[in-house]
């Protein structure tokens, strides 16, 4: 897959979980580790706890065993000058069990390596006749580590340093990919292959890359204990073209390599008081780089399981513990083994059976783990599953891959980042899923899909807008399908102004939004309507003339606000907000009913929010108000005046207030829409040209009897009578600096909101 121009090789059983950086550039500070074997003898805790706290050092590669699973081996003897070598040459490391219990102790991420023995062969002295095998090897590695190849350690190892020039490079290649084979047989993951440049370059050969798709290298820096710092941004292929060999053929990365020993000898403070030397590693990435290489936590069972079963995974698998063989020396230290438990933390979950199909149950309990693939159906029925994982330029760009059918029905789900790979579904029918970004991949074949198949909570992790979008690539795009029935949707008020955003269509069904956040939809929609019962939908398509499809109806307490264009009527008793100064929210109708409220903001003369009436009804009760917003550093003048409204065939009622927080207003229905003016403020003014006068007096007497409406700067008044009179009587003569602004015409209006709109087409 390619990730902000760089290129992934994504491995595991089927798939691993292990992702190798090829794009070094945008990587963390890389991690740094060593590898240990008996050579290195007794290394205390304080010791282990000193390397990883005071030195720094993350992870560990520990020698477990060499050679096959019969004979001897005096690693004192290696030319074997006394006889002691036999068969198989095997060697179990006395060290190994007490070296990995420590390190993990201290908090280094550990795992296990094996060294192969490719170069015994059948004439070789007390082989008996029997050349070493890749397959006994892995046996023997097995044997010894098996019980730690496992959730929470690193991928096992594969050392070849032996054997050029007594087998022949393919008969040496197939040794190791027979050794691979037999790790991937058992253990359902890929080992690592340890390599220096003149067997990488000129022993093995493809496809050897794709069964050994990590690659740790040998090639040193030169001098005594070096300066790790030097290492931090090169490469050992910087200056020998063919090193890594085929692992770097077309289209493979650059620079394959996971993790390189730099130098074998080191010196760290925390090993023999930095006196001796010790091999010293670094790897191509930081922290989440490093857990990539953890061994995942796989569905091991073949049949539908719940995932709160121990026997259903790897990691819940019962450790077997190592025997030394015969004649071997004995293990120093304590026998300490993994304790069996369900996937945790640090685990990348993989769902995948190459032979069967199944489906995993997820019904109870509170699950943590780091990253989930799917490959296998999953079912989240009830408990809790948290996928903590954030994604960084050095790992994956998604928390959780959907590769497979996936269902949310109760409980809860939380993750990062969500991507739901093409021509699959994420099926939400209930329950609550926290997401930062849920990306649905287009396709040519289908795009990735969230399907609502019931009511369900949505919430942004961290105060931050929760995001449902196209992702890269190319193809069809992805949308949210309602499934033809009403579905309601709950987002609750967090930190930011808007909670959630759909920027893709949402389609076939009728949206009820409830809870006191913000649903922003952004997409072409198409929905048969919507019911916003509670806090805010808000309206922001790409395009004015994208938005909801069918009626819409707000409800007391909630609020549709936005841009773009609702298919159908809306009813409100709630509050409308067109939201984006200079374009307008429209519909072909809408009907403010008892206590709704149209809420605008204005920025100055002609930047305001308005409501544009596609040349239908437009329904006004008594009872419903305009609230006015004036922009800061606006102060408008008496008289001047905003079309909040137009287009409308026909016009019935009146708003019966206007609230600001500025001068007072009225509001006025016109000939297809409504106008609000700014008041003078000036008793007696009834026509608020600035000036009580005669005017004013004919204004008062032709309305005699009426309602106050008629009339403007009558303050509390409801009705045009003596009081009204007095009021004027008292004021006649007063004014206030003229204004040489007018009520638009209606035709005027909508020339001018044309305008807008085509202004608003070029910007799209």
């Amino acid at each position: 897959m390619l990730i902000a121009g760089c290129k992934f090789p994504v491995v595991v059983a089927a798939i691993l979980g292990v992702f190798a950086l090829s794009c070094a550039p945008v990587l963390a500070q890389r991690s740094y580790g060593i590898d240990v074997s008996a050579w290195q003898g007794t290394i205390t805790q304080t010791e282990w706890n000193n390397l990883r706290n005071v030195n720094d050092q993350e992870f560990v590669f520990i020698r477990s065993s060499r050679g096959g699973t019969t004979g001897y081996y005096n690693q004192s003897d290696s030319d074997n000058s006394e006889g002691q070598n036999t068969l198989s040459q095997r060697y179990d490391d006395p060290f190994f069990v007490q070296n990995i219990t420590r390190a993990t102790n201290a908090g280094m991420l550990a795992g296990a390596y094996h060294f192969s023995r490719p170069d015994i062969v059948a004439s070789t002295q007390n082989s008996g006749g029997i050349a070493n095998s890749g397959t006994d090897e892995a046996n023997h590695f097995l044997e010894m580590a098996g019980a730690w190849m496992r959730p929470g350690y690193l991928l096992p190892v594969f050392d070849l340093e032996a054997g050029d020039g007594i087998r022949s490079d393919a008969q040496i290649t197939q040794f190791s990919i027979d050794f691979s084979n037999r790790i991937y047989e058992e253990m359902g993951v890929r080992p690592i292959m340890y390599i220096n440049g003149n067997y990488s370059a000129y022993v093995v050969q493809a496809p050897i890359q794709d069964y050994f798709p990590v690659l740790w290298v040998a090639r040193y820096t030169g001098g005594t204990n070096p300066d790790p710092s030097i290492v931090e941004s090169i490469h050992p292929k910087d200056t020998y073209s063919p090193f890594y060999g085929p692992w770097d053929d077309p289209p493979a990365a650059t620079h394959p390599w996971s993790f390189w020993q730099y130098a074998s000898t080191g010196r760290l403070s925390g090993y023999r008081n930095g006196s001796a030397g010790i091999d010293v590693n670094v790897a191509q990435g930081g922290t989440e780089f490093l857990r990539d290489h953890l061994v995942p936590a796989l569905w091991v069972s073949g049949s539908d399981g719940n995932w709160s079963t121990l026997a259903n995974w790897n990691s819940g698998q019962p450790p077997v513990a190592p025997v030394q063989g015969p004649g071997q020396v004995s293990r120093v230290g304590s026998l300490t083994l993994p304790s069996v438990r369900l996937p945790g933390s640090l685990d990348t979950v993989i769902l995948e059976r190459s032979a069967e199909n199944v489906t995993v149950t997820l019904d109870s309990g509170n699950h943590n783990i780091r990253k989930l693939v799917t490959r296998e159906a999953l079912n989240i029925t009830g408990g809790t599953l948290t996928v903590n994982y954030t994604p960084v330029a050095e790992s994956t760009p998604y928390s959780v891959l959907v590769s497979s059918a996936v269902s949310l029905t109760g409980g809860a789900l939380s993750a990062h980042t969500v991507q739901i790979e093409p021509t699959k579904t994420f099926t939400l029918g209930g329950g609550v899923l926290t997401f930062d970004t849920i990306n649905l991949a287009p396709g040519f074949s289908g795009p990735g899909s969230l399907s609502l198949a019931g009511d369900v909570i949505l919430a942004p992790r961290n105060g931050v807008t929760a995001q449902v979008q196209r992702g890269a690539g190319s193809g069809a795009t992805g949308g949210v399908s309602l499934g033809g029935g009403t579905r309601t949707v709950t987002v609750g008020n967090g930190a930011s102004a808007v909670d959630v955003s759909i920027n893709v269509p949402m389609t076939g069904g009728t949206l009820n939004k409830s809870g006191a956040g913000t649903l922003r939809l952004t997409g072409g929609n198409t929905l048969d309507g919507a019911v916003v019962s509670q806090g805010t939908l808000l309206i922001n398509p790409s395009g004015v003339d994208e938005g909801v499809g069918g009626d819409v109806q707000v409800l007391a307490g909630a609020t549709l606000a936005g841009t773009g264009r609702v298919g159908g009527v809306v009813t409100t008793n709630g509050v409308v907000a067109p939201s984006s100064v200079g374009l307008p929210l429209m519909m072909p109708a809408i009907e403010f009913g008892d206590g709704s409220e149209l809420a605008l903001d204005i920025a100055s003369n002609v930047a305001y929010d308005r409501l544009l009436v596609t040349g239908d009804a437009l329904s006004i009760d008594a009872e419903a108000t305009v609230k006015v917003t004036f922009g800061p550093g606006y102060t408008p003048t008496f008289g001047q005046t905003y079309t909040a409204i137009t287009g409308a065939g026909s016009v019935e009622g009146l708003f019966g207030e206007v609230v600001t927080n500025g001068p007072d207003m009225v509001a006025r229905s016109v000939a297809g829409g409504v106008v609000l003016e700014v008041l003078s403020g000036l008793a007696g003014d009834f026509n608020n040209d600035g000036a009580v006068d005669g005017t004013d007096y004919n204004l008062w007497a032709s309305n005699l009897g009426g309602p106050a409406s008629a009339l403007l700067n009558v303050g509390e008044a409801e009705t045009v009578d003596a009081a009204l009179y007095t009021i004027w009587r008292d004021n006649e003569g007063a004014t206030l600096p003229a204004i040489a602004s007018a009520v638009p015409e209606p035709a005027g209006v909508l020339l001018g909101l044309s305008g807008l709109m085509a202004l608003a087409r070029r910007r799209r």
